[in-house]
């Protein structure tokens, strides 16, 4: 079925007799609006789309960081000097803004990679009921900025729980520790 025919109003005909088709809108077929498109083409185009898409992804929990920052440190707009004055204005940036869209987003990566990391990996079961918790924690308080706020705050929960596990664990990481183990083993043999 031809749309027009269902909206004859949007087909005219000019001076020369020749029939000139204006196309409806998205709106008047009942369709959802086009999201953003580039002006560019291949993949100039394609960047752009996805910087645009992963700007509005990530506009909602990176405003609510930035409402907390100014929330704690005031906007600096008053009359004091100094380097407190000067962060605070920047967190009221859009700078600041840009900032926070940007480690929203490296966050929520580390969200989803942690989480890979404690189904897959090969730590012990105490390293992955750590891992889990502060990963819990983190999503929990990062739930104010939605779902992509909640993966940040499980990506940044998995790297202090790793950071702890690496500073109390002695520095060194599973594997590291298991060659040393079997090095000793095998001087107590006298292998080597």
């Amino acid at each position: 079925m031809n749309p027009y025919d269902l909206y004859p109003d949007f087909s005219v005909t000019d001076q020369f007799g020749n029939i000139v088709v204006n196309e409806p809108s998205r709106a008047q077929l009942g369709l959802p609006p086009q999201p953003p498109q580039s002006k560019g083409t291949g993949m100039k185009a394609g960047a752009e789309a996805a910087v645009m898409f992963a700007d509005g992804l990530f506009q909602r929990p990176a405003q609510a960081i930035q409402k907390g920052a100014t929330k704690l440190l005031g906007t600096g707009v008053s009359t004091k000097a100094g380097p407190m004055a000067a962060i605070s204005r920047f967190a009221a940036s859009p700078a600041a803004l840009t900032a926070a869209k940007v480690g929203t987003g490296i966050s929520a990566l580390g969200g989803v990679l942690g989480a890979a990391d404690v189904l897959v990996g090969q730590d012990s079961a105490a390293n992955k009921v750590m891992d889990t918790t502060a990963m819990g924690i983190g999503g929990f308080l990062g739930a104010a900025g939605g779902p992509m706020g909640a993966a940040a705050g499980a990506g940044i929960g998995k790297a202090v729980s790793d950071g702890a596990q690496f500073i109390f664990g002695g520095g060194k990481s599973a594997e590291e520790r298991k060659l040393e183990e079997a090095l000793i083993a095998l001087k107590r043999g006298g292998l080597v």
